[in-house]
């Protein structure tokens, strides 16, 4: 059985292909600059080793995979690569090991095709091509950071190479993902055009920190600094102890102020991180002082309970977890100390009405998309009206011949993202259950067969169809979805 795919992420593209029965492998870029040959990209290709055909020639274990990668502006090829990637091992025990490779590829700015065709040369399966679009658009002439590159090895060396940056050859972690082990988040970015914009040796300053995904907030104690002078490339290289960093979702966010402490470039990853050893401290609430505050008010456990479960939409993870040990606990009046410690939080000066106006919003998602079985906040839909607000656009079709109904919902700008979409359908027809099929927002679920996932029909015809060319009869859900209205 094949398995295909896809996901956008910010600025950042990762590939997820299986050949054949078993094959797999991970593709993903960053984009860089060289003040001798310009503006590139560094692609590697992650494939692991197990899920290869091996063929055994003198004693050793050899595997073969062809790895073409094409791209498109408009129609014309602007850069192309094809390489076999040979791996050799002495033993089964190795073949269990991950390898790469990198390739560097010179692109301008434009709204590029990628046509990428990966095959095992080992195993008789059909070669399978994938197609898609992404665009590069840095402003060359001001000043502007690379990619930030997460690597999850360092090691000085005096050779060259295309993982060798500054004098380091940097493995690249791809997977934007951090386990149980893993530790230390590391970085590297370059930063470019400070000497045109300021002169030589100018001191600026640049700031990095972690968001969480969810409700927007930076965690503290993951704020670093670092000055720097101004040169045509100017190389930062950073790290953080994420050992106490909760299981969630987050953005490592670079800054690049001047002097005044304007801020002139800014740069983001998004990445997932998995650590249940992490301990809840309750004690951050219950020395929070309520008396003659409006959560006194708020009677009831049932209540109290139901008032806190809203805000799990727009809850940092820490948050999520602290409420459901104050819930647990069930003590009525760390429930309020609860309540009142999460909006003095973003509202230090006036926690009521940022509780009252939040609570205006969910009364109205419950009126919009709530189902049989669920509050709105709890649905797909009312979850994303909760954490993104309102959509600019919302195009509803629930007649369409060939489809399910479907609601693509346009954001021009949400969350530190531009150019967002959302497209939920219902497939029991029955319920105002919609699901989310896809989204282009970071950190929420990407499908690029979205298309055929939508079709009543749901006919595949290949592992590589998107379904993009056109609609079905009397559809158009490829037009609203690409000019949003």
């Amino acid at each position: 059985m094949r398995v295909f795919f896809l996901v956008f992420i910010i600025s950042v593209f990762t590939l997820n292909i299986a050949i054949g029965q078993n094959v797999r492998a991970y593709l993903g870029y960053n984009e860089f600059y060289s003040p001798k040959d310009g503006q590139y990209l560094q692609a590697y290709i992650n494939i692991q080793g197990r899920s290869l055909q091996w063929n055994i020639v003198n004693d050793k274990y050899i595997s073969k995979v062809e790895l073409t990668v094409v791209f498109k502006l408009n129609t014309e090829i602007i850069a192309f690569s094809k390489d076999v990637i040979n791996s050799e091992v002495k033993d089964s025990l190795e073949m269990n090991q991950v390898f790469m490779h990198t390739n560097n590829y010179l692109l301008k700015n434009g709204n590029y095709i990628i046509e990428i065709k990966i095959d095992d040369l080992n195993d008789t399966s059909k070669a399978v091509f994938s197609t898609s679009n992404f665009m590069i658009d840095n402003p060359i002439d001001s000043v502007y950071t690379s990619s930030l590159e997460i690597f999850s090895k360092i090691q000085k060396t005096d050779s060259n190479g295309p993982n060798v940056k500054s004098g380091f050859k940097l493995t690249p972690n791809i997977y934007r993902y951090f386990g149980k082990k893993d530790s230390v988040l590391q970085f590297y970015s370059e930063i470019y055009n400070t000497d045109k914009k300021w002169g030589e040796e100018y001191a600026f300053l640049a700031t990095y920190y972690i968001l969480d995904n969810v409700s927007l907030e930076e965690v503290t104690k993951y704020r670093r600094y670092k000055r720097m002078n101004s040169k045509s490339v100017a190389v930062l290289m950073g790290n953080m102890d994420i050992s106490k960093l909760s299981s969630g979702s987050y953005s490592l966010i670079l800054e690049i102020r001047d002097r005044n402490n304007n801020l002139v470039a800014t740069q983001d990853y998004f990445f997932k991180r998995n650590n249940s050893e992490v301990k809840v401290d309750i004690d951050e609430v219950e020395d929070v002082d309520i008396s003659q505050t409006f959560v006194e008010l708020i009677r009831g456990k049932d209540t109290l309970i139901n008032v806190i479960r809203t805000f799990k939409p727009i809850a940092s993870v820490q948050e999520e977890n602290l409420a459901n040990t104050v819930i647990r606990g069930d003590d009525e009046y760390v429930m309020r100390q609860y309540i009142y410690s999460f909006w003095e939080k973003r509202n230090f000066n006036d926690p009521f009405k940022a509780f009252k106006n939040y609570m205006v919003r969910i009364k109205k998602c419950d009126k919009l998309y709530s189902s049989t079985i669920k509050r709105g906040y709890e649905t797909a839909r009312g979850r994303v009206y909760m954490q993104y607000g309102e959509a600019n656009s919302i195009a509803r079709e629930y007649n369409d011949p060939a489809a399910y109904p479907y609601e693509i919902w346009h954001y021009y700008e949400a969350r530190r993202q531009r150019n967002i979409k959302f497209i939920f359908y219902n497939t029991d027809l029955i319920s105002n259950e919609f699901e989310l099929l896809h989204s282009t927002a970071a950190g929420e679920r990407s499908d690029y067969q979205w298309r055929l996932r939508l079709r009543r029909d749901q006919n595949f015809h290949s592992i590589d169809d998107a379904g993009s060319t056109e609609d079905d009869w009397g559809s158009q859900y490829n037009d609203l979805y690409e000019l949003p209205r």
